[in-house]
């Protein structure tokens, strides 16, 4: 079993880490001047996109629990992968803003 949730799990922390990254990483560029605010949008679009492309024939590419737990409503995947999924997004999502705030204070 463990071979197949951990492909899972892994495409799920690395998608959730690209959009997080980027998107939020577009922000601190706007902030800090760098980029147009026009270039936030084009870049959470790009990275979801691209990240649905890498990694959604492995994991279905939730990167979001709410997407996760609607995929569970309609029965779409199985419950028991509900607290994979969460998981592997909350680590990707939180190693995401950690590296972000080690990037700003540079």
């Amino acid at each position: 079993m463990l071979q197949v949730l951990m492909p899972k799990a892994l495409a799920e922390m690395v998608g959730t880490f690209a959009m997080i990254f980027v998107g939020g990483g577009s922000s601190l560029l706007v902030e800090r001047g760098i980029v147009p605010a026009f270039c936030i949008p084009i870049a959470w679009g790009l990275v979801i996109g691209l990240m649905i492309f890498a990694v959604g024939n492995i994991s279905g590419a939730h990167f979001n629990p709410v997407v996760t737990l609607a995929s569970v409503v309609t029965k779409r995947l199985p419950s028991s992968l509900v607290f994979v999924y969460w998981g592997s997004q909350f680590i990707g999502g939180l190693s995401a803003v950690g590296l972000l705030a080690i990037l700003k204070k540079i």
